[in-house]
């Protein structure tokens, strides 16, 4: 038998012989690292402190009782997704997605888990809630908005939720980049898209990108130019600087400060999470001042699994047309946090708020370099340069 013991009390995990005592706490949801085997012989004698997580079940023979002793006073089962209620969509039937929420009670010590079936309809709302409340607190009254779109569902949720915003008066300009595989593939839904809301579509070529770094023309893709001198990274780095620097361009011929990306509630804590690691402050969100222009994130209290609710079409099309990502820090850090949403519903946002505040209260300083042509938050170390700009001035 095997139990995990609290000063709580003990609760009794199940298992097969053939598995390993890592696989049942794996199953259980009970850390590995917070817990320490002891074992009691069959033979009798005091308790002993094992490795164990390697060995399957069938390996205790001489076991009379595997008890794993929690390393801290607390209960590893408070916040169980084991037992939940259920709370159905305004139409049962239509749901497109669910997502899950805790309720938490100090005063009581109790937790209660609520699994919200929702429609598309109701992922809208929720939507076009968030992003308003952004947009009214950060931005003033009729500003322009230069918003980078793909083609895919945090687009196409982002824009349904501008559109609601009937009441502050902004301005859209959607914004498409062209240059690699996934990002010609989204063309045709924004452009259906935008279609949708009226709205004139801004695209901007492969050659007018690469204008952007100075690469020259010579039919040399932009992704085997990146892959080239920075073989093994991901490119999705050079596409968001890229990103920016369109955006920022647009944002300049219109006259206005403010570009808007529809960077989630995921990517917002992966990549604070990422800084915070290593040793750097949050950036600021969900606006971001870089030289003269502001970032914003409308984006970044929704959920992945809510934005794809409002357009599920959109969303497949644009998961299909994806291409795989061998960085493994982007693995990692993502790993972490969508971990962190399965298994403690509602933190998640709870640590994006704080993240959040600490960034405005202390702002990330963006310098210009005269090397790069860009605004960088650090100075970039000298081979590294060398290696950016071989990758800019190679020829095909």
């Amino acid at each position: 038998m095997v139990s995990v013991v609290t000063s709580h009390g003990r609760q009794t995990l199940a298992g097969d012989p053939g598995e390993r005592l890592i696989d049942i706490l794996d199953r259980n949801n009970v850390p590995w690292s917070a817990i320490s085997a002891y074992v009691l012989p069959r033979t009798g004698g005091p308790l002993r402190l094992t490795s164990s997580l390697d060995r399957t079940l069938a390996e205790f023979s001489d076991a009379a009782e595997i008890l794993l002793y929690f390393n801290r006073n607390v209960n590893p089962f408070k916040f169980s997704l084991a037992d939940f209620h259920v709370i159905d969509s305004a139409d049962p039937g239509q749901e497109t997605t669910e997502y899950f929420y805790q309720r938490l009670d100090n005063q009581t010590g109790t937790a209660e888990a609520f699994l919200k079936k929702m429609t598309s309809d109701e992922c809208k709302t929720v939507i076009a809630d968030r992003v308003g409340d952004t947009i009214r607190t950060h931005l003033p009254q009729g500003a322009r908005l230069v918003v980078g779109v793909s083609g895919g569902g945090d687009s196409n949720a982002l824009l349904y939720g501008l559109s609601r915003l009937r009441d502050h008066g902004v301005q859209v300009h959607p914004v498409i980049l062209k240059g690699i595989p996934d990002w010609d593939a989204g063309v045709p839904r924004a452009q259906e898209l935008c279609e949708t809301y009226g709205l004139d579509l801004r695209v901007m070529t492969a050659e007018e990108v690469k204008a952007l770094l100075g690469i020259p023309e010579d039919g040399l893709p932009l992704i085997d130019r990146f892959e080239k001198e920075f073989q093994g990274d991901d490119f999705e780095f050079m596409g968001t600087l890229l990103i920016r620097l369109a955006l920022t361009a647009y944002a300049r011929q219109l006259d206005t400060e403010y570009i808007v990306t529809g960077v989630n509630l995921e990517d917002i804590v992966c990549e604070n999470l990422f800084r915070v690691s290593s040793g750097m402050k949050p950036a600021g969100f969900p606006v971001r001042r870089i030289g003269d222009v502001t970032l914003v994130y409308p984006l970044w209290l929704c959920p992945k699994r809510i934005i794809d609710g409002c357009f599920p079409k959109f969303s497949l099309e644009n998961y299909d047309a994806r291409y795989p990502c061998f960085s493994l820090g982007r693995n990692l850090y993502y790993s972490v946090v969508y971990n962190l949403q399965s298994t403690f519903p509602g933190y998640l946002e709870q640590l994006a708020r704080g993240m959040s505040e600490l960034s405005l209260k202390d702002p990330v300083e963006y310098v210009y370099r005269e090397s790069l042509g860009f605004h960088t938050e650090r100075e970039v170390p000298f081979p590294l340069l060398l290696r950016f700009q071989k990758m800019l001035s190679t020829r095909g």
